[in-house]
């Protein structure tokens, strides 16, 4: 991680105190500077992002030392950032985790899911404590299509202190459940289970020529062939997650 001195080196303000806060004073620090940051940032990123906001201001109140400045005009400047000090930690601020062993999935389009969650700090201790303790992975499940049918799965290894995916899902029109599960030795426990999500379909169920006459001709004239949805070969995509390919 970057040091936030050596990113901060030529500002024009004092931005030290960035490195005493927590992760929830830094975001409560950009929201009251105006700043939308997406949730999930590396430190080092958050850090920059404010040293950067504070160094545009600096040079906007530099260009117009000599204009009026109201009161209501101020955005934010070095002074107000050496009065916001380590009180924030007390602060109200969304929680980034609720301490519960949970894991929740949500569809992002026919091919991508993003799933979250978390392993309660009690059952961590306990599980992390096993001499047989080899890791958490996640168990990705999709639904039997059919009555009777067996579900598949595929598994994925995650990092300790991992606490959220993008996953690629193999199929479309599918109903899926994402399993946080613990490897101890041979065995395999499920921690937690997710809600079931269906991914949408990505394309048309089948060729224009094959569909009823009328229908075809109301999607030609829809346009649809612009659209690139017909049906494709049969494929099975690689599962891409987090910079790693696992086929």
């Amino acid at each position: 991680m970057t040091p936030l001195r050596a990113i901060g080196h030529y500002a024009p303000v004092n931005v030290d105190k960035l490195n005493d806060l927590s992760m929830e004073a830094l975001y409560a620090l950009a929201e009251k500077m105006g700043l939308d940051l997406p949730p999930g940032l590396e430190r080092a990123a958050v850090q920059e992002t404010l040293v950067e906001a504070l160094e545009e201001d600096h040079e906007d109140r530099r260009v117009d030392r000599d204009a009026p400045v109201h009161v209501e005009e101020k955005k934010y400047s070095g002074s107000e950032l050496d009065d916001f000090d380590a009180s924030l930690d007390a602060a109200p601020c969304i929680e980034r985790r609720y301490n519960e062993t949970s894991v929740r999935v949500l569809v992002r389009d026919p091919a991508w899911a993003f799933a979250y969650w978390d392993v309660k700090d009690e059952d961590r201790d306990r599980y992390e404590a096993d001499p047989e303790f080899s890791g958490y992975f996640l168990r990705v499940v999709e639904e039997p299509r059919a009555e009777g049918s067996s579900a598949d799965h595929f598994d994925i290894a995650v990092g300790d202190e991992d606490a959220q995916w993008y996953l690629n899902l193999p199929d479309q029109d599918s109903r899926y459940r994402i399993d946080i599960c613990v490897r101890l030795g041979a065995r395999q426990k499920a921690l937690a289970r997710s809600n079931v999500v269906r991914t949408p379909r990505a394309s048309l169920s089948k060729p224009l020529a094959e569909l009823e006459a009328r229908k075809a001709e109301l999607l030609r004239l829809s346009g649809i062939r612009g659209l690139r949805i017909e049906p494709e070969d049969e494929r099975h995509p690689s599962r891409i997650l987090g910079g790693e390919e696992r086929a």
